[in-house]
């Protein structure tokens, strides 16, 4: 049974994002899917089942990073993170992802990986 009663998959990119909705939907995990951080929030606001962000890094006008910040920073909420980016060893966006908590990916998206978060089992990170 999921530990998260529905998952948020924020991407900028259409193809990723379609992708890994249908992966989730697929595995019976209940998702929904925004393409930038301020359709995220609003989605975020609407729906108090999301628990889980999983989250592009680099996206135009608010980043990954922002997004993280502004939901960890709720007190009334919890959230779990995921940050998925090809960029992951640039020093910029590991300073801004440091005190974050966050477990991070990187593209190309492992599917196999996603499964493995989602069951609790370990991934290289």
């Amino acid at each position: 049974m999921p530990k998260h009663d529905r998952i948020l998959v924020v991407d900028d990119e259409p193809v990723i994002l379609e992708e890994l909705c249908e992966l989730l939907d697929t595995m019976d995990y209940d998702a929904t899917c925004a393409n930038s951080v301020d359709a995220a929030l609003e989605k975020v606001e609407a729906d108090p089942r999301i628990t889980l962000v999983i989250t592009d890094m680099r996206m135009p006008g608010k980043d990954g990073v922002e997004l993280v910040r502004q939901l960890s920073g709720r007190k009334d909420r919890e959230f779990e993170f995921l940050v998925i980016s090809g960029h992951l060893d640039s020093d910029a966006e590991m300073a801004g992802l440091s005190r974050l908590p966050v477990k991070r990916m990187r593209k190309p998206i492992n599917f196999e990986e996603i499964m493995n978060f989602l069951e609790g089992l370990d991934f290289e990170q």
